[in-house]
């Protein structure tokens, strides 16, 4: 495993890499790390891919852009760059954020996409109208809303040893011991700007009115023509479990999908139970292909 660099325009995007063969991006989540991708990694590339796994956008001084733009279009603009380094067509895999980008990316472009992995994160497409039916999900995302005052949430989420982000971690993993992953998260997040970055994710969301925002909407309403696989942990304590009831369609997945419930893990299940997920991972990319390679 190396540590390479991705660009876009002028920004520089830290990643590790590792294998040879189709490539494989994965993108991390809230309040995570590139990093902690490093079992996925060293895993999907003994299976025969070429994997890597860059920050998100603001998730490293070099990658924190001038402009302020943290809107998910920048963010599927920023994984259509790695793709595109990467050869133009590419597996995808993607958790919290990363799994959220990934949705939009393959609706909007699913001829880039050989295949899409998303962990945590239900169908965003039906997630609005799903709210109204999962009440308990309101209360499991009122830190959205708290992420939305300026300054309070930077210094709740840094006070003591980044306390706040150990809260965070074990409130949507519960009865797990995040050990070095927290560490690795930790130190990423005390990175010069990275806290203010990851909370603009969150500010940039609920910026209705930008043009940003109104040029990924359309992309929701699309079916998504990559085949996918979904791995939700059945004690997420951020996402609840109950909105799959209500986000799954799968007409809405005209290339396929696959549901897969994992006992006994949390919001970052990929950590929790690493040979389970990456078992479910490396047959999700082994059953298609991509004519593509570095």
């Amino acid at each position: 495993m190396k540590q390479v660099e991705l660009v876009n325009g002028d920004l520089r995007f830290p990643a590790l890499m590792a294998g040879e063969g189709e490539p494989v991006i994965l993108l991390h989540g809230f309040p995570d790390t590139y990093e902690n991708w490093a079992v996925q990694i060293n895993a999907i590339a003994q299976a025969g891919y070429t994997a890597i796994a860059p920050a998100l956008r603001g998730y490293a001084p070099g990658c924190q852009p001038g402009n302020g733009d943290y809107s998910l279009y920048a963010a599927v603009d920023d994984l259509m760059v790695f793709a595109s380094q990467l050869g133009g067509r590419v597996h995808l895999i993607g958790h919290d954020w990363g799994a959220v980008v990934g949705y939009l990316a393959c609706a909007q472009a699913p001829d880039t996409f050989c295949s899409f992995s998303a962990l945590a994160i239900p169908p965003v497409r039906r997630i609005p109208q799903a709210l109204l039916k999962v009440p308990e999900q309101v209360l499991l995302s009122g830190y959205m809303q708290f992420f939305q005052l300026p300054l309070a949430p930077e210094a709740w989420l840094s006070k003591g040893d980044l306390s706040g982000v150990e809260t965070l971690w074990r409130r949507w993993s519960p009865n797990w011991e995040p050990e070095m992953y927290l560490d690795n998260a930790k130190y990423t997040l005390s990175e010069p700007g990275v806290i203010t970055a990851a909370l603009s994710w969150y500010r940039s969301l609920f910026r209705l009115w930008t043009r940003e925002n109104r040029k990924t909407l359309p992309w929701l309403s699309r079916d998504i023509a990559t085949p996918t696989q979904i791995l939700i942990g059945e004690n997420d304590g951020c996402m609840s479990p109950k909105l799959l009831q209500h986000t799954l369609v799968e007409s809405d997945f005209s290339a396929g999908m696959e549901l897969l419930r994992i006992q006994n893990a949390g919001h970052f299940l990929h950590l929790e139970k690493p040979d389970e997920v990456n078992a479910h991972l490396i047959r999700h990319l082994k059953a298609t292909e991509c004519e593509c390679s570095l």
